[in-house]
């Protein structure tokens, strides 16, 4: 047995055997696609069409009924009725008098008081990823050193604090709810 013979019919089988994989590989390629290109563009136009029918009639009542109704505002014709001129010496006396000036009482749930500024944003992290809105202030403690209190609000309404004050116990925080008054000079 000659060596050269050999090797030759083993390379001669190893080449035939990837042309008949590459042929293979093309026919069911082809088969699979239909024949169609993979590498030609398509046209898409009417790609992009609306069904109509897709709603039940209900739905689509109602759409239609939203749409027709009037708007409740008209904010042309309403904000131009309610200025209202201060004179100086007006705004001069509730400045000297903050009593005089409306107050609206909003609550807060303070959920942890960090003496780490990262501590505390990665408190405020968790409770954005949880769907809460949260701040951190920074405060002066009592033995010279910087607080970073992280809240949850502002609240307003009762059920509103019940349900945020119970969503926060149920994702393992200790919530403690505080009062903060705010000037309200909207009115």
């Amino acid at each position: 047995m000659e060596k050269g013979k050999s090797g030759s019919s083993f390379m001669n089988g190893l080449f035939m055997g990837v042309l008949v994989g590459i042929g293979l590989s093309i026919a069911i390629t082809v088969f699979i696609t239909n024949g169609k290109s993979p590498f030609v563009s398509k046209d898409t136009n009417g790609a992009c069409i609306e069904i109509q029918g897709a709603k039940p009639e209900g739905e689509v009542a109602a759409d239609n009924a939203i749409q027709d109704q009037p708007t409740k505002f008209d904010f042309y014709n309403i904000l131009p009725n309610n200025d209202k001129d201060i004179s100086d010496r007006e705004a001069t006396q509730a400045l000297k008098n903050p009593a005089s000036i409306p107050q609206k009482e909003v609550y807060f749930y303070q959920v942890g008081a960090f003496n780490s500024d990262k501590d505390a944003d990665n408190t405020k992290a968790k409770l954005a990823l949880l769907g809460f809105e949260a701040v951190v202030l920074t405060a002066p403690s009592q033995n010279n050193e910087v607080d970073h209190k992280v809240r949850v609000g502002p609240l307003t309404d009762d059920a509103q604090i019940m349900k945020t004050k119970n969503d926060l116990i149920k994702n393992g925080f200790k919530p403690i709810l505080v009062r903060a008054t705010l000037n309200n000079t909207n009115n």
